[in-house]
This record gives C-alpha cells, sequence and structure tokens, in this order.
C-alpha cells in the first residue's frame, strides 16, 4: 500500500505544480490540493469569463491581491483573485521574503488595467496574528506593540504608496478581528485570545488612519465582523481565522461607493 500511496501522493504533486505554474501566469498562485484539483480549472474559465464580460462592457474587475484572506472573494463577480501564500505586510515591500511576496505582486500588475480596474490590497492578518506579539516578546517589551504596530503599517503603506503613486486605482481591505480560541492545530497563535484580539484592533485602527491620510478607501471589515469583545462574529466566521462570503457584499459596497465616479461598476 505504501507505494500506492507515494505514487498517488506524487501524481497530485506533480498536477498541483502543473496547475499552479499555468495559474501563476494569470493569477492565482495556489491553496491546497482539494482546491487545486477541484476549484482552479473552474476558476480560471471563472476568470476567462469575467475578462470577456470587462473587455465587451468596459466595467471594472476588482484585481483583489492577498494572503488566504482572498477565499471569500472566490467566484464572486467582479473580484478576480490573485493569492500569495504566507506573506505578510510587514515584508510585502522586500525583495527577497521567505514568501517571494514583492515578486508574485509585481508580475500580477501588468494584468490589471490602470483605466477600468481597482486594485484591492488584503494583508497584515498573519502579521497581527503571529508577528507582532512574536517581535514585542522577542525584545522583551522593550518596543511597546503599538510601536511595532506602527512600524508595520509604515512598511506596508511603502507598497500601497507605490502602486497608488504608479497610476493603480487602490483600496485596502482591514485584516479580520481576532479568534476568540486560545488554541488551534496547525495555527501559530501567539499571545492570550484578547492580546491578539486588541492587536487585531490596533492594526485596523493605524491602517485605517493611514490610508485616510493618504487618501487611499479603506474597508473597515471589522465595523461588522467583529462582536463586542473584538472577535469574529459566528455569522462572519468561516473557520478560526477566516471570514466567510458575507464580507463580500460589504466590501463591494464600499469599493463601489469609492470609485463610482471614475470606475464602471455594472
Amino acid at each position: 500500500m505504501a507505494p500506492k500511496i507515494a505514487a498517488a501522493k506524487t501524481m497530485f504533486e506533480k498536477r498541483n505544480t502543473a496547475l499552479r505554474k499555468g495559474l501563476e501566469k494569470r493569477g492565482s498562485i495556489y491553496f491546497n490540493y482539494a482546491d487545486v484539483l477541484f476549484k482552479y480549472p473552474w476558476l480560471y474559465l471563472y476568470n476567462i469569463c469575467l475578462l470577456l464580460r470587462s473587455k465587451l462592457s468596459n466595467g471594472a474587475i476588482v484585481h483583489i491581491i492577498g494572503d488566504s484572506h482572498v477565499r471569500p472573494f472566490v467566484f464572486r463577480s467582479p473580484f478576480m483573485i490573485h493569492h500569495i501564500s504566507q506573506a505578510t505586510a510587514y515584508n510585502l515591500n522586500k525583495d527577497d521574503s521567505f514568501s517571494q511576496s514583492k515578486k508574485y505582486l509585481n508580475s500580477f500588475l501588468p494584468r490589471i488595467n490602470k483605466e477600468r480596474d481597482v486594485l484591492l490590497l488584503v494583508f497584515g492578518e498573519i502579521d497581527a496574528r503571529v508577528h507582532i506579539y512574536f517581535q514585542y516578546k522577542k525584545n522583551e517589551g522593550k518596543i511597546s506593540i503599538e510601536k511595532i504596530i506602527e512600524a508595520t503599517v509604515e512598511k506596508y503603506g511603502e507598497t500601497i504608496r507605490r502602486l497608488r503613486d504608479d497610476g493603480f486605482a487602490v483600496s485596502v481591505h482591514g485584516i479580520p478581528p481576532a479568534a476568540r480560541k486560545r488554541f488551534v492545530p496547525d495555527l501559530p497563535f501567539l499571545g492570550s485570545p484578547e492580546q491578539r484580539s486588541e492587536i487585531s484592533r490596533i492594526f485596523n485602527q493605524k491602517l485605517g488612519q493611514f490610508c485616510q491620510k493618504n487618501g487611499i478607501p479603506y474597508i473597515d471589515v471589522q465595523s461588522i465582523s467583529a462582536d463586542e469583545n473584538g472577535f469574529i462574529k459566528k455569522k462572519y466566521l468561516a473557520d478560526e481565522v477566516h471570514l466567510n462570503g458575507r464580507i463580500v457584499s460589504f466590501a463591494r459596497e464600499k469599493i463601489v461607493e469609492a470609485f463610482t465616479d471614475s470606475k464602471n461598476f455594472n
């Protein structure tokens, strides 16, 4: 049985690699095996249809580039998904980051019609859930959590400003509220749920302030998806860290509202 399992795994890996390479040229990077096998061929067809419709009607496509929190927008018009695995807001403008996020981000940009389309960035949840508290403990509390958040938002802002200055119609998606659970297998939570809730709240506050200062439309998902304690409301919960599809209509409404005078949404 072991050789058969190994052969099957090899077959899945080869198919994964082939589909991933094909989709890297068209936007999406990868999720997991099940998504690659059963979602990606249909996602590819969906992207073709979205592009054709946009060319015929001159309707705006919202190119949503981000980490795994882009998933609620899969197959939801007018969103086209560009997924960069394990990308952080802090390292988005770094040339040699672990996730190669800057490289992938830059590879997506030539496909975006600056006159017609909107670019929506979705980064920062990994920073808030893992790296900010880690850096706080690593520095033995000598640098406050708020200062670390400010530094993270400023680094993220380098990319946001660069894209805006390059002529893209940029908007920013806030990070989801924190998970309530103290421990979830395979997910690297650091800090208590209460600490992570506060980090997420402050991160969204600072990111919103940055966007307002720089004239960037900001989608404050925390405003509708957080409960009174700053955790994800059950109705918006896809799993322990991700929002579900209920957030899509809210995001679309805010984007249309922000760009209604300059883009065609039909």
